[in-house]
Parts: C-alpha cells; structure tokens; sequence
C-alpha cells in the first residue's frame, strides 16, 4: 500500500477542487450560451423588437446630429469685443511657423539660443517685435540617430567639423567604423515657443506637435478637472488631460513672463495644432493669474482640436471674449477630440474664421504652411461660405 504524506493529501485536495470548479464552469458558460442563443432567437422573431432595432439604426445618422447639436446648443460663448485682425493673424501664424523652426534648431543645432531671428521664415515684418523669452520644456530630450558609414571615406561627413584641424581625427574614426552603422546621440533643449514684445502689442505663440510622445498625449482624450486634480492652473469644467499635463510643464514659465509685459497694450496668445491647444490653456490662465493683463489677453488660434467641455468652453469666453479660431475646413485635427466619447463631451471655443484647402491627404491638409497661406491670402472668412453646403434635413 502505498505510504501517503501530508504533502500528497493537500496536492490530491487541491487538483480535485480546481477539477470541480473547472467542470463547473464549462457547464456554467455551456448553459448560459444556450440561454443567450433562446433569447435571441425569441426577440428575432418578435416584431416589436425588430421594427424597434430597424428603427434605431435607420435613424441612428439623425440622433447623432441631434446630439451633437445639443452639445453645441449647451454652450453659452459671448461675441468678441474687438473685431478679427488680419494684421495682427498674419504674424501670428508666421509665428507658428517659426516656433516650429526654433524646435528643429535646438534639435540639430548645438549652441542654439532659441533666438527666431535666425530662423528661415524670419521677415522683417517682425523687426519692431523684441524676443524677451523662449518657452522651453523642464527636461532636455535625448536624440539618437543611425548613420550609415560608406566604404569609402569622404573628405568631410554630414556629421564632421569643416575645421582642418578636427579632419584628421575624424578620418581615422571613419576608417575604423567604415561600411557599419554608427548611433550618433545627444541631448536638446526642448522649446515650445517664444515671447514677443512691440510698443503695440505683445506675442505669446507656441508650436505644434513635433516629438512621439506629444502625439501620444494628443491622443489621451481622457478629461481632468484642474480645479480638484492639483495643477498648477484653475479652471472651470473638465479640459483634456494631454493638452492639460503638457501646458502643466510651461505654465510657470508662462506666467513669469506675462507678468513682465506691458499691461497697457494687447496680449496676443497664438499656437497651431498642439500648440493652439497649449494657446488656450494659457490664454486662460494668464487671465486668471495676471490680473493686469485680463482685458489685454485676446486668443488665435489655428487648426485646434478642442480642448475642454462646454463648462470649460463657457467659462474661457468669460474671461477670454476676444477669442478666435481659424480652420481648415480639409482639416481633420479639428474634429478631434469628438463632441462625445461616451460619458466625454469637448466642445469648441472662439469665433470660427474658415477656409477651404483641399491636399487630399489627412496630414498635409493640416500643415502650418497650408494655414500661412490662406492667412496671408486673406481667405479666412467669417461668414457663408462661396461653395455648396448640403444643408441638414
């Protein structure tokens, strides 16, 4: 007879128990599809549920319109006090532009200041302005980059200094790694934008989405309410946690800043794409935490997603009346994030200038330089649009 141990008694009571309940619950699952298939079955056969299903899905096309009119009827935005100015666009989106050119000039060019008058889209038309700050991330970013070595050793590589007395080195590293993939690493300054100041007006203008993880957080369309979730900002209603954690890392820098502008003149707050949604959080925040300047602040954007609830949207023109949005009717990123994503609701803010270019590719219709253009042709318009527009029935 074989000799039990405690051991085997407790590993036989143990397999028998996951034996039973692993019986049980195949029996379990077996009855409940039959269950499922029957009452399936049973309202697949019942008029009522099928006229009712019919019914639903026909007209599934004009709930979803009535919702998002709704939604849109929810928000309570006052007019603008001062007209939408072509003047003051047209450098607006030009500095976009450039806030795009300063972040590739951290990332490639060592030393860099962040200064946009060495920039490529730089024009005399900002010579009256002074750049009185950079809006740089907290943290410097690591760049990597794979670099293919030739056979053959060129006299000077993309990466080498044109500096004789640096070429010999270089051709003798180049000789030992040749015919191989080199990783070539450093560090960047991460800047998000800049700060302008005429005797007329003063700037604040952030670019849009250039690195892997600000796409990421672009597509976090979870919503956080800043007033109980400890940021550094207050705002009434939810506003998207991406664009909220994103400005959370400048704000401070944002602040200080504005606080050193002239509150006798205009505070003009601008950004495309990302950086429109980075635009409105500031705009609203500078209203909020610089007093002086809270009649001044007045809002452009371009190409923005939308960025808060209705609560939000109505509480910003509160503060910001002065508050426009140019759009590209051809762009996507503007309809984004939806009006609803289940228990979320974003809505838009500012009064709406369109137009219409059509690239016939979702990334290219949204390009600054798309944007540059139609503001500096004047297409924007506020108003009925010259085309065919298939009115809701």
């Amino acid at each position: 007879m074989t000799k039990l141990t405690r051991r085997k008694v407790l590993m036989g009571v143990l397999l028998g128990g996951v034996t039973a309940t692993t019986i049980h619950e195949f029996f379990r699952l077996r009855t409940l599809g039959k269950e499922q298939t029957l009452l399936t079955e049973t309202l697949l056969r019942s008029p009522t549920y099928t006229q009712r299903s019919l019914d639903a899905a026909l007209n599934a096309d004009k709930v979803a319109t009535a919702n998002v009119e709704s939604i849109q009827n929810s928000v309570n935005l006052l007019p603008p006090t001062v007209p939408y100015s072509r003047s003051i666009s047209k450098p607006l989106i030009q500095g976009s532009r450039l806030g795009t050119e300063q972040y590739f000039y951290g990332k490639y060019q060592q030393g860099y200041d962040g200064s946009i008058k060495s920039l490529p889209s730089y024009t005399d038309r900002l010579n009256p302005y002074t750049q009185v700050a950079s809006i740089i991330g907290p943290d410097e970013s690591e760049i990597s980059e794979n670099i293919d070595v030739p056979d053959s050793t060129p006299t000077v590589l993309p990466f080498s200094d044109p500096l004789r007395v640096q070429l010999d080195n270089i051709e003798r590293v180049v000789k030992r790694v040749a015919g191989q993939s080199v990783s070539i690493k450093w560090k960047i300054p991460v800047y998000w934008g800049f700060v302008l100041s005429s005797p007329q007006a003063n700037m604040i203008i952030f670019r849009g989405t250039q690195q892997t993880n600000e796409w990421l957080q672009n597509l976090l369309a979870v919503q956080v309410e800043p007033t109980v979730d400890r940021y550094p900002f207050d705002f009434e209603g939810k506003v998207h946690r991406g664009f909220a954690n994103l400005y959370a890392e400048v704000a401070d820098q944002v602040i200080v800043a504005a606080q050193q502008l002239n509150p006798a003149i205009p505070c003009y707050v601008s950004g495309h794409s990302l950086g429109a949604s980075l635009a409105t959080l500031a705009a609203l925040d500078i209203a909020n935490r610089v007093p002086a300047l809270k009649n001044q602040v007045q809002l452009y954007t371009y190409a923005s997603p939308r960025v808060g609830d209705p609560t939000f949207a109505s509480a910003h023109s509160q503060l910001v009346p002065n508050s426009y949005r140019v759009v590209n009717l051809g762009d996507a990123i503007p309809l984004v994030p939806l009006n609803s994503i289940q228990e979320l609701v974003y809505v838009h803010l500012g009064q709406e200038w369109a137009f219409l270019t059509q690239k016939q590719d979702f990334g290219t219709n949204h390009l600054v330089s798309n944007y540059q253009q139609a503001v500096e042709g004047e297409f924007e318009m506020n108003s009925d649009r010259p085309y065919p527009i298939s009115a809701t029935q």
